[in-house]
């Protein structure tokens, strides 16, 4: 079964590194309080330099962690892969959210000043982690392998099945990269592994076949909805996403087009 077949509605949001209007993006702080207001969760994964996976959207930790005030003396950018699990774990992934409010939902209220202190408790979290979290919360999730130049697709395909593999009782579990070498890998390796081809910018040529040979679900940028031709992809089987919206109007004009999933930050 694939992964958008175990939904039983037609229209889904997808928490963009959980609820991150309100909480340090890509925390299990987020993650938790998404659960209730999403259909899933979107989470992104890098690998550290002793092979562990960590739940971060950026190469470089300056923006979401104070690694600049942690390790003064390193190299700039500093880059997840170029630190050990146990100097990511020292990382404060929590007070630049409230520093720089980038949504503004402190400044207005949206986030109690009693709730302020914790959001400052914050540490990256390992895909391990989040997967336990997602079996106990019982909350679908939608993994995005980030693209790592410097490892070999097979390494980074088989690091991630050893932890996917023997993980328990997992929730819906959805693999998503815009790196596609990534995902023909995984899917020539798993074959059941449920895949989604990201894209920015611009379609892949001959898209429909493309696709097919790629995975179950295709998610894009808001700039790409309107070329995509949606009802085509339909037809074969393919889901459609699109990221990110967080007005309720364009949501249910993409949703009445057709698309499957809307990536929010925030939540209802």
């Amino acid at each position: 079964m694939g992964f958008y077949d175990t939904f039983d509605k037609e229209h889904l949001i997808a928490a963009h590194r959980g609820w991150r209007a309100i909480h340090p993006e890509n925390t299990l702080s987020a993650f938790e309080a998404a659960v209730g207001h999403c259909d899933f969760i979107e989470l992104d994964i890098r690998l550290s330099r002793d092979g562990e996976w960590i739940v971060c959207h950026d190469e470089s930790l300056e923006r979401t962690t104070d690694v600049e005030e942690r390790y003064p003396e390193g190299y700039r950018p500093r880059r997840v892969i170029d630190h050990t699990l146990a100097q990511l774990r020292r990382l404060d992934a929590g007070s630049w959210f409230v520093k720089r409010d980038p949504f503004g939902t402190i400044r207005t209220g949206a986030i109690r000043r009693e709730a302020i202190e914790a959001l400052l408790l914050q540490r990256l979290p390992t895909l391990r982690e989040v997967l336990d979290f997602a079996r106990d919360k019982r909350i679908p999730l939608n993994i995005e392998i980030k693209d790592m130049p410097t490892l070999g697709y097979r390494e980074v395909a088989q690091r991630f099945l050893e932890v996917y593999e023997t993980a328990n009782r997992l929730p819906p579990i959805l693999v998503s990269s815009f790196n596609h070498r990534y995902l023909r890998l995984l899917h020539r390796l798993r074959p059941t592994l449920p895949l989604a081809a990201l894209a920015e910018g611009c379609h892949p040529p001959r898209l429909v076949p493309y696709l097919r040979e790629l995975g179950e679900a295709y998610h894009v940028e808001e700039t790409l909805a309107d070329s995509l031709p949606i009802k085509c992809l339909q037809k074969v089987g393919i889901a459609c996403g699109v990221f990110t919206l967080n007005d309720p109007g364009s949501q249910r004009i993409r949703f009445d087009q057709g698309f499957r999933t809307v990536f929010a930050d925030r939540l209802g």
